[in-house]
């Protein structure tokens, strides 16, 4: 059945989204399958959109209040980047009862025995192997992969390319930058940052930030 579903921030994370759920329209109709969805528009609180505004072809729809109104037949997903926002909105809604959709990009793989949580987006070519934990509002971009028995918390942000080995675990908000490698077994804090480029060798404490191979802490850019 195609879900009626509508993006919660215009901005560029937003818009990456929008096409991501286009092409998996498209793929649909390659297939001659149902579309998975219809993508109603944006919900920004932001002062520069504006009634009849359009986005990317897309019309801006209102204020985040906007799904209060519709819930009962829109999910949506909440595409802002910054973890801390996007969990304020995502829980907050969710309390009033709105429904936040996971949105996997054609071209991922999701394997069986692993849990996923509400509100992520998993871009094209992410691979998330058996028995992992996936947490709510996590965004994976292009091409990461994840190992086996993993656990990964929640609004936690992994840029492009970048690899999570087997019995990891993530905290929540954490963000880790492209091209970047965990080895087996480590963990990594809530709220840290790993460095785009870095290889972690050891844990890394719950709101610090990393940077190198191997990657150290670099207090004075925290």
């Amino acid at each position: 059945m195609t879900k009626k579903i509508v993006l919660i921030g215009a901005g560029g994370f937003g818009r990456e989204v929008a096409s991501i759920i286009q092409v998996l329209n498209m793929a649909a109709d390659h297939r001659n399958w149902e579309h998975p969805y219809e993508l109603l528009g944006f919900l920004d609180d932001s002062e520069e959109f504006h009634e009849g505004m359009l986005i990317n072809g897309l019309p801006w729809l209102g204020k985040k209040e906007w799904i209060l109104d519709h819930k009962d037949e829109v999910v949506c997903n909440c595409t802002i980047a910054t973890p801390h926002v996007k969990r304020k909105i995502q829980e907050e809604l969710t309390a009033q009862g709105v429904e936040f959709e996971t949105i996997v990009a054609w071209g991922g793989y999701v394997a069986d025995y692993t849990k996923i949580g509400k509100g992520c987006v998993f871009y094209g070519g992410v691979t998330i192997a058996v028995n992992c934990e996936i947490g709510d509002g996590v965004l994976f971009n292009q091409a990461v992969t994840i190992g086996h028995d993993t656990v990964v918390g929640d609004y936690t942000i992994i840029m492009p390319t970048t690899g999570v080995s087997g019995k990891c675990k993530i905290g929540s908000e954490v963000y880790i930058g492209g091209h970047a490698f965990i080895v087996p077994g480590r963990k990594v804090g809530d709220g840290a940052t790993v460095a785009a480029g870095s290889i972690v060798f050891s844990n890394v404490k719950a709101g610090t930030t990393v940077l190198g191979n191997p990657a150290k802490r670099m207090k004075a850019i925290e």
